[in-house]
């Protein structure tokens, strides 16, 4: 089968770029999770593949919604957790939870991640402490996004490739 060149996008210097900057963002991300113990730190490597923009200010705005969506759904997983301690079923609990996040999404679709990180938090068993889930997964996207910010800012910052050496 011929395959259709026209199909196959150009791999220049800006996909280059960002190629090297994701990767920057994954291996600071992910070994900063590993330095620091975090026990589930995958979190911050997708937060990286989230995140991680061609430029400072589009990163800067998509870890901005990141860390609102991640704070909003974390709440509403502490607040459901309180409840489901106090003996209410998990699953009424959760779909009363879902409902304003689901709101929320509609309205502001770049907060779509806070039903995310509610699922996350409170259908997904954690062992120890129940409310050191959400707390940790703040922590899990605060260090992904701060990886991309450090990487926008450090790596290949400007859009223009390197001027070649004469």
């Amino acid at each position: 089968m011929m395959v259709p060149w026209r199909l196959i996008p150009k791999f220049g210097w800006p996909q280059g770029r960002q190629t090297c900057r994701l990767l920057a963002a994954f291996a600071l991300s992910g070994g900063s999770a590993a330095l620091l113990h975090v026990p589930e730190g995958y979190w911050a490597i997708i937060t990286a593949v989230v995140v991680m923009q061609p430029d400072l200010s589009h990163t800067l705005a998509a870890g901005r919604n990141r860390v609102i969506a991640t704070l909003i759904g974390a709440v509403a997983g502490l607040a459901l957790i309180a409840l489901r301690q106090l003996g209410l079923p998990a699953m009424p609990l959760f779909i009363a939870g879902l409902i304003p996040l689901a709101v929320i999404t509609a309205i502001w679709p770049n907060l779509r991640l806070a039903c995310t990180t509610l699922v996350v938090v409170f259908l997904i068993p954690a062992a120890g402490d129940p409310y050191g889930r959400p707390l940790l997964r703040v922590a899990d996207i605060l260090l992904g996004v701060l990886a991309c910010v450090v990487v926008s800012v450090l790596v290949f910052p400007h859009e223009d490739p390197p001027a070649a050496q004469s």
